[in-house]
């Protein structure tokens, strides 16, 4: 029996959400409020006289959703983050129209948060917010890959000849942040530029094999032009890219603190596995966040799309490939740790050879890898246990 009364449901958009209140009947409903201070306070105001009686469910947004959900839990409401997938769920059975709007959404989350009852099937939402950061530790190595290889074409243009050497170690960064081209080089003696040089690497710890005297040995003889506007462009470069690194080193920190406080257990127990490093295991917990979220190993299993479809029509007979329908980034995590296990771990790498002498490509005894591995997190996680 439910120890509520009223079941309160919040469908959040980005710059509105709407409110639905039922107990045996709606009590409100098509309830708007604006995505703001004021609207916050209103709701506030209209929710206090069910405070200690009700649940409030909103579903997850992405980001959305957060502010008014941390406002309403630090104002002492009972407040719970929905899972979209079985709020869609939830919405196609209750629904006898396809059409779906802010209104109908508030309605049928009340309805969904009745049913559910103290909303034990409902998400952790703090535990959510590693899989926003872990995204953007993502997002953040893929712009200092783009901004590297900008660096190197301005480089190809301002200074050829020591493109083909490693210029990303801090000593050589800081060389070109004060000398950005050949021709910025030459416009001073040899001993001067090594004298500079040596102030401006003093601590920047393992040497480069780009000595001064290898580097100005190569800007006396460059074939480089003078391009004034490109080497300012370069400086805005480095700079963007030491920034971006500063930035990496700190979301490292911040999500080893947040993945040690929320998942210790979980990832005790994904390292157990041979070949499965701290950093893959974060990746793939903060993914699928709770193993209970899975009623059976299918669900995970589609859930990072590495379930298997068919085409076929008439006399077309397709071939069997992944659906690709999950979560990309959980599939690409599972990829990963499969091709490291399968080197790693007896078992895995019995299983991967098994496959590949059954006539698999590289790519399909790597998927069947993932699945096995899949199969082998579920139960470990469910059962609390390490891999022996």
């Amino acid at each position: 029996m439910n120890k509520f009364k009223y079941f309160v449901g919040i469908d959040v958009s980005k710059n509105s959400f709407s409110l639905a209140v039922k107990d045996t009947d709606f009590v409100i409903e098509n309830k708007f409020f604006h995505m703001e201070k004021e609207g916050f306070n209103s709701l506030d105001k209209l929710l206090s006289q069910f405070k200690h009686s009700c649940i409030i469910g909103m579903e997850s947004t992405g980001i959305y959703h957060t502010n008014l959900f941390y406002f309403l839990k630090n104002k002492g409401y009972n407040t719970v983050v929905i899972n979209p997938y079985k709020m869609k769920q939830f919405f196609k059975f209750i629904s006898d129209k396809p059409t779906k709007t802010d209104r109908k959404d508030a309605k049928a989350i009340s309805e969904f948060m009745e049913i559910s009852g103290d909303g034990n099937i409902l998400s952790e939402q703090e535990k959510y917010q590693l899989r926003y950061i872990v995204r953007e530790k993502e997002n953040i190595i893929h712009q200092i890959a783009k901004v590297k290889t900008d660096i190197k074409r301005l480089l190809v243009l301002l200074f050829p000849e020591i493109e083909k050497y490693n210029v990303f170690t801090s000593s050589i960064l800081n060389i070109l942040l004060h000398f950005p081209s050949a021709s910025a080089i030459r416009n001073i003696s040899e001993k001067q530029f090594i004298k500079k040089c040596e102030k401006l690497t003093k601590n920047n710890g393992r040497k480069s094999t780009l000595t001064p005297e290898k580097i100005y040995h190569f800007a006396s003889n460059s074939i480089a032009y003078q391009y004034p506007v490109y080497e300012k462009l370069l400086i805005m470069k480095i700079k963007s890219l030491l920034s971006l690194q500063d930035q990496l080193k700190n979301i490292k920190i911040l999500i080893n603190q947040i993945a040690d406080n929320l998942f210790k257990r979980e990832i005790q127990i994904l390292t157990s596995i041979p070949g499965i490093g701290k950093t893959a295991a974060i990746h793939f917990i903060s993914e699928i966040v709770d193993i209970k979220r899975f009623k059976n190993v299918s669900k995970l299993v589609g859930f990072c799309g590495l379930d298997t479809v068919i085409k076929q029509s008439g006399n077309y007979q397709g071939k069997w490939k992944i659906s690709k329908r999950g979560n990309s980034h959980a599939r690409r995590i599972v990829f990963i740790m499969a091709s490291c296990v399968k080197r790693s771990c007896p078992q895995f790498r019995e299983y991967y050879l098994k496959k590949r002498n059954e006539g698999k490509s590289y790519t399909e005894a790597v998927i069947a890898t993932s699945t096995k591995l899949l199969r082998t997190i579920f139960a470990l996680l469910n059962e609390n246990r390490l891999f022996i």
